[in-house]
């Protein structure tokens, strides 16, 4: 287990195993031997690390902002407990020991003493007396309302459908060129959106959303350029709740536009991508960039979950710089890490992927995500 920075989340996939685990986690003839409980210590970490999720009517099958309702956080303290401790879960890779990101949420080591202790010890309620705040609101916009919206087409999942997959081409309307800073997903059914990835029809990749995560803007002097008429390739990626399978539902949501000025330089942030070889990816590959820039972010895409995947330049001269490491990296959730501080780095510069295959038998039950194993870097070329 890690010393600091420990990664914080829970399953939000299918039952499964997680039912097992739940089913044995309300023994009422255990003892109790957490000086922890939930009212008094447990709940607040909940509700700060994960209540954005594991909410009523939230993207998550079950809420664990309460003891017992509807099952709650008691009912899943196992399930709990093994996520913690084989750092299974997404939403958030990164591993505090390399370069910090910007969209990176950590749990502290005091916090999972906190939840493993309780979870192993009993489950105790605590002060009945003791009123829990609610998590705060997540706006619908986290940068504040748009410059520009698009909206996207209704997407209707039948009743008997858990899971699906929507490919949708949507055009932007802009009559001349935009130089954008961040954009944003507003999602219209949010209980069901899991993920969405925002492309230009050239394959720019504007935006890689899920559930709360955090929306951020690219860094000062720096944006995307979508061209007049531009159209926007959107990936959405759907999940219902298991008591909701045998209901249709339908999504209509919106992708937000924040503008920028033209930077200095005019050049928009560009993507090199770092593939493996055909066949049965290796554990360490590479390749050399074509031309030096300022790496702003990183938007790794795995085949298959990874211990560990870290990502290091080697510069012409020899110098080394360890761009990204990430822990228990899994297909399902796609993410773009953007850098507290961006790297210059020259033409030439060897990008090198080492991997560590993980434990596909631990995490999310279902249909795996089938996408191929590829490193890209964000930059803006010199």
């Amino acid at each position: 287990m890690r010393n600091s920075g420990v990664r914080f989340a829970l399953w939000a996939g299918g039952l499964g195993l997680a039912v097992v685990l739940a089913s044995t986690g309300t023994d009422a003839h255990k003892g109790v031997t957490s000086k922890y409980t939930y009212n008094d210590d447990v709940y607040p970490i909940l509700r700060e690390r994960c209540g954005q999720c594991h909410v009523d009517n939230g993207p998550t099958p079950m809420s664990l902002l309460t003891y017992n309702d509807n099952g709650g956080a008691v009912a899943w303290a196992q399930s709990i407990r093994e996520m913690l401790i084989a750092e299974a879960m997404p939403p958030y890779y990164a591993d505090p020991t390399g370069p910090a990101v910007k969209n990176g949420h950590g749990i502290t080591p005091r916090e999972l003493d906190i939840l493993i202790t309780w979870a192993t010890g009993g489950t105790p309620h605590g002060n009945l007396n003791r009123k829990l705040a609610p998590p705060a609101a997540r706006p619908d916009w986290v940068l504040g309302t748009p410059d520009a919206t698009v909206a996207i087409p209704e997407q209707q999942i039948p009743a008997g459908t858990l899971e699906a997959s929507v490919d949708v081409t949507v055009p932007t309307s802009f009559t001349e060129a935009k130089w954008v800073r961040a954009v944003d997903l507003k999602p219209g059914t949010p209980g069901i959106v899991r993920q969405a990835t925002v492309a230009l029809a050239d394959g720019q990749p504007l935006a890689v959303w899920e559930p709360g995560d955090d929306t951020v803007a690219a860094p000062n002097g720096t944006a995307f350029k979508v061209p007049a008429g531009a159209a926007l390739k959107v990936h959405l990626r759907y999940k219902k709740g298991w008591q909701d399978e045998q209901t249709a539902k339908t999504d209509s949501s919106s992708i937000g536009f924040y503008f920028a000025d033209e930077p200095l330089s005019g050049k928009a942030i560009e993507s090199f991508a770092v593939n493996p070889p055909a066949g049965e990816p290796p554990a360490t590959f590479g390749s050399a960039l074509t031309a030096g820039g300022r790496i702003v972010a990183l938007r790794p895409m795995v085949d298959r979950p990874y211990a560990t995947l870290d990502i290091q330049a080697t510069t012409p001269t020899g110098r080394k710089v360890t761009l990204l490491k990430l822990r228990g990296i899994r297909p399902e959730w796609p993410r773009r890490y953007w850098l507290a501080d961006p790297v210059e780095l020259p033409k030439g510069t060897k990008i090198d992927i080492t991997t560590k295959a993980g434990d596909a038998e631990v995490g999310p039950l279902g249909p795996p995500v089938q996408s191929p194993l590829q490193i890209a870097l964000d930059l803006v070329t010199q």
